[in-house]
C-alpha cells in the first residue's frame, strides 16, 4: 500500500521520519547564509551612517561661514576665535593687487574638515 497522496500516515513509519524535517546540515547553511547577509546589512547601514554624519558636520560648518562671512561684511575687522567646543573660525580682510579690491575670507576648522568662503569686495562697498 504505497498511496502517499492525502493519506500521509498510510506511509511506514521509518520512511516519514527520513524524509520529514530538516537535517542538522540544512540548518547550519541556513544560519551561515543569514549571519552573511546581516553582516553585510550591517556594514552598509553603519558605512551610510557615517556619511550622513559627515554632511551633516559639513553642512554645520558651512553655516557658521555664512553668518561669520556676513559678520565680516558688516564690521570689516581681522578676528578670530572658537565657536563653541569643536569649531574654531578666522576672518581675514586682505588688499589685493588693485588698491580697490579687497578679499573677505572666513574659514570654520574642526573635526578634520575645513570650509572656507571667500568674497572679493570694491573699496566704495567697504
Amino acid at each position: 500500500m504505497k498511496e502517499y497522496g492525502i493519506f500521509r500516515s498510510i506511509r511506514p513509519l521509518n520512511e516519514r521520519q527520513r524524509r520529514d524535517g530538516f537535517t542538522l546540515l540544512e540548518v547550519m547553511i541556513a544560519l551561515a547564509i543569514i549571519g552573511a547577509t546581516l553582516a553585510v546589512v550591517i556594514h552598509t547601514v553603519n558605512y551610510h551612517a557615517e556619511i550622513m554624519y559627515q554632511n551633516t558636520m559639513t553642512t554645520q560648518m558651512y553655516q557658521m561661514a555664512k553668518e561669520k562671512m556676513h559678520e565680516l561684511e558688516n564690521n570689516h575687522a581681522n578676528a578670530s576665535g572658537s565657536l563653541g567646543p569643536l569649531y574654531t573660525f578666522e576672518n581675514r580682510i586682505t588688499r589685493l593687487e588693485d588698491s580697490e579690491v579687497f578679499e573677505l575670507k572666513t574659514t570654520v576648522t574642526g573635526q578634520g574638515k575645513e570650509v572656507s568662503l571667500t568674497e572679493r569686495v570694491v573699496k566704495e562697498k567697504m
